[in-house]
């Protein structure tokens, strides 16, 4: 759909009275729906009732097969806005050039922009007169002031460089396993000698080891009996197992995979142990083991000495074993041959120990965007220089908010979207969004809230990758967002444990200040007190709009608290 022809259109028919610019527009194609955002001329006030006419104006020129929602933005100028427009223009014109916009400041009608371009990138952007391009598009959008663009000199990461501190960053970290033991007490030999008393975390291992130490409960053991039939000089006898009540089944393609392992198994008995056999009936045991991290399938073959010490092996029985973690052709993961066994007594308390990751020096996966705040007041408050309320002066937050497949993190519910905001010294200036692959389908009661379905999260950082962005995000800022403590945070600080993340940041909850610096209105949704506050909550349900809405709201309570 070509829109540039659309606002030329749109100008003319509303006199170029407001000066109408494109900022953005977003097309779902699936939904025939199309989300446009227009700018205006700095100065005019657009109320609601003018804003209505204009959008039945634009619908008229646009295609009449799409729905449209038109978002109209104060077309002001400032230090962030032309940060903004600066870095809009790069990343369209020149997306393979590395740069920082160092810096924008103002005095009068003068902008000055200071960009750091990396040195690969230098030759090219020189021949190409980046800084005149700059100053030129900027006079096109704001023709009443003067710019001046210049570069820094200094240098920023190359991609070669970028690729080394990530090197330095993997080779700095520490063991990740060591230290991290289960004491048990009470060991008592069963099969084999006296183990130790300290036990590795099942969680912590996923591919084969010659020698581990696990503990934990007995879950779903189950006794499958072992023989061979006998046979003729010189030829092959085939492998026969039996379950515990007789019946024969003959090693093929279609036995069942445990009786399978157990038949494929014999063929690793010796004479000897053929011999032993006579007079009795060997058992393989299978069963789970389960510690207070994860769990093993584990399997175990008798001897005369020892069957009769293991029958009392049951469902719930505290035991250490030692043994070898082996490839599971059939299950997948690993499976661990048990050599030895001991009865122990497990903690009654357990504190997973944790080797937290460090912050990144750099974002990997999600990079946050700044932001520019355009207020729908007149022209004199943008002459006025606001005070901070106390709350927000020299502070950092982070309001944000998480979309995810269900309401509880404890039985496996998962993120799958972080939207958040950064306020810094009371001015909104950063975002950061995403969405998280949870890694399995997205519930339909989820999607029908979110409106987030599977094909959205194909491809997204999973929750690893994208909680080490938003950690970095993060540091050094007091976590806020609406009604979080019971949901969010929880999601937050748990998620991020198991990807060994320690979000240990103070938090607010914005919900319990609505309480009590707001009244008189019929509860406390976000969408009720954002409306009470003069505050537009645009998609509800998605994170990041909710994180600017909760923010604006937040800013304005703040402001209600010094009244109070």
């Amino acid at each position: 759909m070509e829109l540039e022809p659309f606002i030329v259109s749109l100008n003319e028919k509303t006199n170029n009275e407001y000066k109408f610019l494109l900022k953005s527009a977003v097309l779902d194609r699936s939904a025939d729906f199309c989300v446009i955002e227009i700018l205006y001329k700095d100065g005019i006030m657009l109320d609601k009732a003018k804003k209505d006419e204009i959008t039945k104006i634009a619908e008229n020129i646009l295609p009449k097969s799409f729905k449209y929602e038109f978002n109209f933005i104060k077309n002001f100028i400032s230090e962030e806005r032309i940060f903004e427009d600066v870095s809009e223009f790069l990343n369209h014109n020149f997306a393979s050039v590395s740069y920082i916009i160092e810096s924008v400041k103002s005095e009068g009608n003068k902008f000055d922009i200071v960009l750091k371009i990396d040195e690969s990138s230098m030759e090219h952007i020189k021949q190409k007169n980046l800084k005149e391009l700059i100053e030129k598009h900027l006079k096109s959008l704001y023709e009443d002031y003067e710019y001046k663009c210049v570069y820094s000199g200094d240098k920023v990461y190359s991609i070669d460089e970028v690729e080394l501190l990530k090197q330095n960053y993997e080779e700095d970290e520490v063991d990740l396993f060591s230290g991290r033991k289960i004491e048990v007490s009470e060991v008592i030999a069963l099969v084999g000698e006296e183990l130790e008393t300290f036990a590795s975390y099942i969680k912590d291992y996923k591919s084969p080891s010659e020698d581990i130490t696990f503990c934990g409960k007995i879950r779903d053991i189950k006794p499958i009996v072992i023989k061979r039939k006998s046979k003729p000089k010189n030829e092959e006898a085939d492998g026969v197992v039996q379950s515990q009540n007789g019946e024969e089944v003959q090693s093929n393609e279609n036995i069942t995979k445990e009786i399978q392992e157990a038949a494929e198994t014999l063929e690793e008995i010796n004479d000897d142990a053929e011999k032993e056999m006579t007079g009795y009936q060997r058992k393989l045991y299978k069963f789970t083991l389960e510690d207070f991290t994860g769990d093993v399938s584990c399997v175990f073959f008798s001897n005369k000495e020892n069957q009769s010490k293991l029958e009392k092996l049951e469902a719930g029985s505290e035991i250490i074993v030692r043994g070898a973690l082996e490839e599971d052709k059939y299950s997948g993961g690993v499976s661990m041959r048990v050599k030895q066994i001991g009865y122990c007594k497990l903690p009654e308390k357990f504190e997973e120990f944790i080797v937290y990751r460090k912050e990144k020096p750099f974002y990997e996966f999600v990079e946050p965007e700044k932001v520019v705040m355009y207020a729908q007041d007149d022209l004199t408050s943008f002459m006025i220089e606001e005070k901070v309320p106390k709350h927000l002066e020299g502070k950092t937050f982070v309001c944000y908010d998480f979309e995810t497949t269900g309401l509880h993190y404890a039985q496996g519910d998962k993120i799958i979207e972080i939207g958040a905001v950064k306020i810094e010294n009371g001015k909104i200036t950063e975002k950061f969004m995403t969405y998280v692959d949870p890694e399995k389908p997205i519930p339909a009661e989820s999607s029908a809230i979110s409106g987030i379905v599977d094909d959205d999260v194909k491809g997204a950082p999973i929750d690893s990758e994208a909680l080490q962005d938003f950690y970095k995000f993060t540091r050094g800022a007091i976590l806020t967002g609406y009604n979080i403590l019971n949901f969010d945070n929880v999601f937050l600080r748990g998620q991020g444990k198991d990807c060994r993340l320690n979000f240990d940041n103070e938090s607010e909850d914005v919900y319990h200040y609505a309480q009590k610096y707001v009244h008189g209105v019929k509860n406390y949704k976000l969408g009720t007190i954002a409306a009470k506050l003069g505050v537009t909550l645009d998609n509800a349900h998605r994170a990041v709009y909710d994180a600017m809405a909760t923010a604006e709201v937040f800013i304005k309570l703040c402001k209600l608290m010094e009244k109070a």
